[in-house]
Protein backbone atom coordinates (compact mmCIF):
# COMPACT_ATOMS: atom_id res chain seq x y z
CA UNK A 1 0.00 0.00 0.00
CA UNK A 2 1.83 3.02 -0.83
CA UNK A 3 1.09 6.54 1.06
CA UNK A 4 0.42 9.23 -1.06
CA UNK A 5 3.49 11.19 -2.95
CA UNK A 6 5.67 8.43 -3.27
CA UNK A 7 6.90 8.46 -0.19
CA UNK A 8 8.25 4.36 1.35
CA UNK A 9 5.46 3.01 2.95
CA UNK A 10 6.14 2.47 6.61
CA UNK A 11 6.86 -0.53 8.49
CA UNK A 12 3.31 -1.56 9.81
CA UNK A 13 2.30 -0.56 6.01
CA UNK A 14 4.47 -3.14 5.00
CA UNK A 15 3.56 -5.67 7.67
CA UNK A 16 0.37 -5.47 6.34
CA UNK A 17 0.74 -5.64 2.77
CA UNK A 18 2.49 -9.06 3.83
CA UNK A 19 6.48 -7.84 3.53
CA UNK A 20 8.62 -10.92 5.92
CA UNK A 21 11.18 -8.61 6.02
CA UNK A 22 8.99 -5.90 7.89
CA UNK A 23 7.88 -9.20 10.19
CA UNK A 24 11.59 -9.62 10.71
CA UNK A 25 12.67 -5.98 11.59
CA UNK A 26 9.23 -5.93 13.86
CA UNK A 27 10.14 -9.58 15.42
CA UNK A 28 13.74 -8.48 16.32
CA UNK A 29 12.46 -5.01 17.85
CA UNK A 30 9.98 -6.08 20.03
CA UNK A 31 10.69 -9.60 21.14
CA UNK A 32 13.52 -8.70 24.18
CA UNK A 33 10.68 -7.16 25.81
CA UNK A 34 8.34 -9.54 25.08
CA UNK A 35 10.29 -12.24 26.28
CA UNK A 36 11.08 -10.32 29.18
CA UNK A 37 7.10 -9.86 29.81
CA UNK A 38 6.41 -13.62 29.57
CA UNK A 39 9.70 -14.85 31.68
CA UNK A 40 8.14 -12.65 34.33
CA UNK A 41 4.71 -14.39 34.08
CA UNK A 42 5.09 -17.67 32.78
CA UNK A 43 9.03 -18.48 33.19
CA UNK A 44 10.03 -21.54 31.29
CA UNK A 45 7.43 -21.44 28.80
CA UNK A 46 8.12 -17.66 27.40
CA UNK A 47 10.19 -18.53 24.22
CA UNK A 48 7.20 -20.40 23.00
CA UNK A 49 4.68 -18.08 23.95
CA UNK A 50 6.28 -14.91 22.54
CA UNK A 51 7.39 -17.35 19.38
CA UNK A 52 3.03 -18.32 19.17
CA UNK A 53 2.54 -13.91 20.04
CA UNK A 54 4.52 -13.31 16.67
CA UNK A 55 2.65 -16.32 14.45
CA UNK A 56 -0.32 -14.75 15.46
CA UNK A 57 0.49 -11.33 14.38
CA UNK A 58 1.64 -12.71 11.06
CA UNK A 59 -1.38 -14.76 10.64
CA UNK A 60 -3.72 -11.60 11.84
CA UNK A 61 -1.55 -8.80 9.78
CA UNK A 62 -3.62 -5.68 10.08
CA UNK A 63 -2.64 -2.27 9.88
CA UNK A 64 -1.35 -0.42 13.26
CA UNK A 65 -2.16 3.09 13.84
CA UNK A 66 1.73 4.03 15.33
CA UNK A 67 4.25 1.99 16.31
CA UNK A 68 2.63 2.09 19.89
CA UNK A 69 -0.78 0.65 19.22
CA UNK A 70 1.11 -1.97 18.05
CA UNK A 71 3.44 -2.76 20.89
CA UNK A 72 0.15 -2.67 23.42
CA UNK A 73 -0.90 -4.97 20.99
CA UNK A 74 1.58 -7.57 21.67
CA UNK A 75 1.32 -6.44 25.78
CA UNK A 76 -1.58 -7.92 25.46
CA UNK A 77 -1.47 -11.26 23.70
CA UNK A 78 1.64 -12.16 25.28
CA UNK A 79 -0.05 -11.41 28.67
CA UNK A 80 -3.21 -13.18 27.87
CA UNK A 81 -1.41 -16.22 26.31
CA UNK A 82 0.38 -15.91 29.75
CA UNK A 83 -2.35 -16.38 31.55
CA UNK A 84 -4.20 -18.59 29.64
CA UNK A 85 -1.13 -20.94 29.96
CA UNK A 86 -1.35 -20.09 33.85
CA UNK A 87 -4.88 -21.19 34.12
CA UNK A 88 -4.33 -24.53 32.10
CA UNK A 89 -1.32 -25.39 34.59
CA UNK A 90 -3.84 -24.64 37.51
CA UNK A 91 -6.83 -26.43 35.75
CA UNK A 92 -3.70 -29.71 35.44
CA UNK A 93 -2.74 -29.27 39.04
CA UNK A 94 -6.11 -29.89 40.08
CA UNK A 95 -6.47 -32.64 37.95
CA UNK A 96 -3.32 -34.13 38.98
CA UNK A 97 -4.44 -33.51 43.14
CA UNK A 98 -7.78 -35.27 42.15
CA UNK A 99 -6.05 -38.01 40.73
CA UNK A 100 -3.39 -38.29 43.41
CA UNK A 101 -6.44 -38.18 46.09
CA UNK A 102 -7.92 -41.13 44.00
CA UNK A 103 -5.01 -43.01 44.01
CA UNK A 104 -3.98 -42.24 47.89
CA UNK A 105 -7.37 -43.99 48.57
CA UNK A 106 -6.93 -46.89 46.55
CA UNK A 107 -3.27 -47.02 48.32
CA UNK A 108 -5.02 -47.31 51.52
CA UNK A 109 -7.62 -49.20 50.32
CA UNK A 110 -4.77 -52.03 49.07
CA UNK A 111 -3.08 -51.72 52.37
CA UNK A 112 -6.14 -51.98 54.73
CA UNK A 113 -6.88 -55.51 52.50
CA UNK A 114 -3.61 -56.67 52.73
CA UNK A 115 -3.81 -55.88 56.82
CA UNK A 116 -7.52 -57.82 56.63
CA UNK A 117 -5.25 -60.64 54.57
CA UNK A 118 -2.33 -61.03 56.79
CA UNK A 119 -4.66 -61.07 60.36
CA UNK A 120 -6.79 -63.90 58.57
CA UNK A 121 -3.70 -66.05 57.11
CA UNK A 122 -2.29 -66.27 60.49
CA UNK A 123 -5.69 -67.29 62.49
CA UNK A 124 -6.03 -69.93 59.78
CA UNK A 125 -2.20 -70.94 60.74
CA UNK A 126 -3.02 -70.75 64.63
CA UNK A 127 -6.10 -72.81 63.28
CA UNK A 128 -4.47 -75.51 61.70
CA UNK A 129 -1.50 -75.89 64.12
CA UNK A 130 -4.35 -76.52 66.71
CA UNK A 131 -5.51 -79.54 64.83
CA UNK A 132 -5.09 -82.98 66.03
CA UNK A 133 -1.41 -84.31 64.91
CA UNK A 134 -2.81 -87.24 62.39
CA UNK A 135 -4.84 -85.11 60.81
CA UNK A 136 -2.91 -81.56 60.87
CA UNK A 137 -0.24 -83.49 59.16
CA UNK A 138 -2.19 -84.93 56.17
CA UNK A 139 -3.89 -81.06 55.90
CA UNK A 140 -0.51 -79.56 55.50
CA UNK A 141 0.65 -82.13 53.09
CA UNK A 142 -2.59 -82.08 51.08
CA UNK A 143 -3.75 -77.94 51.08
CA UNK A 144 -0.15 -76.23 51.68
CA UNK A 145 2.22 -78.68 50.03
CA UNK A 146 -0.34 -79.26 47.47
CA UNK A 147 0.21 -83.52 47.09
CA UNK A 148 -2.55 -85.65 46.22
CA UNK A 149 -3.93 -88.19 47.83
CA UNK A 150 -1.95 -91.20 46.42
CA UNK A 151 1.47 -89.39 47.36
CA UNK A 152 0.06 -88.44 50.95
CA UNK A 153 -1.10 -92.33 51.45
CA UNK A 154 2.73 -93.16 49.98
CA UNK A 155 4.21 -90.79 52.27
CA UNK A 156 2.74 -91.82 55.21
CA UNK A 157 2.41 -95.25 54.35
CA UNK A 158 -2.01 -95.19 54.81
CA UNK A 159 -4.56 -96.17 52.64
CA UNK A 160 -5.95 -93.69 50.06
CA UNK A 161 -9.25 -93.70 52.15
CA UNK A 162 -7.78 -93.03 54.94
CA UNK A 163 -6.52 -89.67 53.71
CA UNK A 164 -9.48 -88.86 52.23
CA UNK A 165 -10.95 -89.33 55.55
CA UNK A 166 -8.55 -87.54 57.41
CA UNK A 167 -8.81 -84.55 54.97
CA UNK A 168 -12.42 -84.47 55.93
CA UNK A 169 -12.33 -84.09 59.39
CA UNK A 170 -9.30 -81.29 58.97
CA UNK A 171 -11.62 -79.05 57.22
CA UNK A 172 -14.85 -80.12 59.36
CA UNK A 173 -12.47 -78.62 62.31
CA UNK A 174 -11.51 -75.53 60.29
CA UNK A 175 -14.96 -74.73 59.05
CA UNK A 176 -16.68 -74.78 61.98
CA UNK A 177 -13.67 -72.62 63.85
CA UNK A 178 -12.93 -70.01 60.82
CA UNK A 179 -17.14 -69.31 60.75
CA UNK A 180 -16.46 -67.88 64.20
CA UNK A 181 -13.40 -66.42 62.95
CA UNK A 182 -14.67 -64.76 59.90
CA UNK A 183 -17.65 -63.69 62.04
CA UNK A 184 -15.38 -62.09 64.84
CA UNK A 185 -13.61 -59.80 61.69
CA UNK A 186 -16.30 -59.01 59.69
CA UNK A 187 -17.61 -57.32 63.67
CA UNK A 188 -13.64 -55.67 64.12
CA UNK A 189 -13.82 -54.26 60.58
CA UNK A 190 -17.43 -52.80 60.72
CA UNK A 191 -15.99 -51.09 64.23
CA UNK A 192 -12.74 -50.08 62.72
CA UNK A 193 -14.12 -48.89 59.74
CA UNK A 194 -17.25 -46.59 61.50
CA UNK A 195 -15.60 -46.16 64.85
Amino acid sequence: MKALFNEEPTLLQQLADGQTTAFTAIYNQYYPELYYLAKRLAADAAPDIVAEVFIQLWTQRKLFENDRHLLAYLRVMTRNACYDLLKKQQRDMQHMRALLHISEQEHEDQYFREIIEGRLFTLIRAEIDQLPPHIREVFKLAYIDGLKNAEIARQLNMKDASVRVRKAEALKILRATLYRTELIIIIKMAVWVNP
